[in-house]
């Protein structure tokens, strides 16, 4: 696991559980946590903690052999961790797990053959060494093909991801699919930036709420008309099938409830470099007419 933030420390304490050999890179204050403390989860709706110990990997230095490697980073820093890998002496197939929407090609050019595409299904927050999580059961783990074939890679480590309790989607177009994902979350990002990244706020806020979920929509049937049948079938019920009254009150009930932090608010308050640069692609693929980023 390439990463030892929410999502890392989720995936690979939960595939671990399901016993399967497990290593974290990390570095930094977040390596230390790791040495002194364990790998210490806490589910945010439970309160139930957890701690492991994993083996780490301080450095990419040394070669090593491993079936996959998960890159669960922030969109601005797979250009590194992407060069990273290609340099080092590490094998086995590399995991793009995060929104990389229009540089998927960039990226797993750079990587050849060992290149795969993904998304997470979690969210949470770091607090100190405690990694307080949730799993989004409205949301799969997306894994995908750079050239969109259905490969036995594929189903090996979806198989993988079940057993270790995440639903998982095998999608035909990685790169439609985290283009969907960033029309769906940038309007959310955009709101929460609008009122203090206070989902609590926003929830109180039924113009800013109506706007965001009306920019959904329209970024949705955009896609619809360009051909992208990447959008999962419950935010297609959601935005362009359900009245927009009850679109509004579902997103005010789930900005008001615990939800609207742990899935939204601490993500786009930490990341905010990444919701940006969601936004300018999403920006850039409206400006010039095309969906399907190069």
């Amino acid at each position: 696991m390439f990463g030892a933030g929410v999502i890392g420390s989720v995936y690979a304490g939960r595939l671990h559980d399901a016993g399967h050999d497990v290593t974290l890179f990390a570095r930094g204050d977040r390596l230390a946590a790791l040495r002194d403390h364990g790998l210490v989860l806490e589910d945010a709706y439970t309160g139930r903690r957890t701690v492991r110990r994993l083996p780490l990997l301080p450095t990419l230095n040394e070669a090593t052999s491993f079936d996959a490697i998960v890159v669960a980073v922030r969109r601005e820093q797979f250009a590194d961790a992407t060069a990273a890998l290609a340099r080092a002496p590490i094998t086995g197939d590399v995991v793009l797990f995060g929104n990389a929407a229009g540089t998927t090609r960039q990226f797993t050019s750079m990587l050849g053959p060992r290149a795969l595409i993904g998304f997470p299904a979690a969210g949470g927050v770091r607090d100190g060494e405690v990694i307080r999580y949730v799993l989004i059961r409205q949301q799969k783990t997306m894994l995908a093909e750079p050239g969109g074939m259905i490969t036995t890679r594929l189903h090996t480590l979806a198989d993988a991801l079940k057993r270790s309790g995440f639903a998982t989607t095998l999608s035909t177009d990685g790169d439609r699919w985290l283009t969907a994902h960033a029309a769906f979350v940038v309007p959310i990002a955009l709101a929460l930036y609008r009122v203090g990244v206070d989902p609590a706020r926003l929830a109180a806020d039924p113009a800013t709420i109506r706007l965001m979920v009306r920019a959904t929509r329209q970024a949705f049937l955009a896609l619809r008309g360009a051909g992208n049948r990447q959008v999962p079938r419950n935010l297609r019920a959601l935005y362009l099938y359900a009245p927009e009254w009850l679109a509004v009150a579902y997103r005010r009930r789930t900005m008001a409830s615990p939800n609207g932090e742990l899935w939204f608010g601490a993500h786009c308050r930490e990341a905010r470099e990444e919701m940006i640069g969601l936004a300018d692609c999403w920006a850039r693929l409206t400006a010039s007419g095309s969906f399907r980023p190069s």
